[in-house]
């Protein structure tokens, strides 16, 4: 089983660690991470769109089921951000990121309709396509694929705020 540490909206430890897939209460909010993949033959910023490393998530999932987004997940209970979103990478689609590689983009906070929410942390990183293809967790991943960052941009439009898409579009700039 999965634990999960809680925090309160400032982002405090609240000593609280519960099971991941345990309802939350008004007020309390997790740790998640997402990363924005850049592959490594992508063109410098401003020299021309860059090409983004892409998952659909899979068609039995609780949230977005079948929707192509970032790779992502929680934080688990002790784990640092940066340890899960190396962690989160490894799992779902067998690549190995070096800590060393991350970038931290962006801290934003979600607040839900119920009083919930995440402390989510959104890194990025620039990848090499592996030379054999994608290998995924098919639980997670219904399939990978290499799209160019309009049509990232637009896939992931659909379920995020106009803020979070244009901090997107700072990261298309520098990455």
């Amino acid at each position: 089983m999965e634990y999960i540490d809680i925090f309160t909206r400032s982002g405090q430890y609240t000593g609280v660690t519960r099971p991941k897939h345990d309802p939350k209460k008004p007020g309390e909010y997790y740790r998640h991470v997402l990363i924005i993949m850049k592959t490594t033959e992508s063109p410098a910023p401003g020299e021309g769109e860059g090409q983004y490393i892409v998952q659909q998530r899979s068609l039995k999932a609780k949230y977005y089921p079948g929707k192509w987004d970032m790779t992502g997940g929680a934080v688990m209970a002790g784990e640092e951000p940066e340890a899960a979103v190396i962690r989160e990478v490894q799992e779902e689609l067998d690549i190995t990121i070096p800590a060393k590689d991350l970038q931290l983009a962006f801290n934003r906070i979600v607040d839900w309709e119920d009083g919930t929410g995440l402390l989510l942390s959104v890194f990025m990183c620039r990848v090499d396509v592996p030379e054999s293809g994608f290998k995924f967790d098919p639980k997670e991943v219904n399939d990978v694929k290499v799209m160019p960052f309009s049509e990232f941009l637009h896939h992931v439009s659909d379920h995020n705020d106009e803020d979070f898409c244009n901090e997107l579009k700072d990261i298309e700039k520098i990455l």
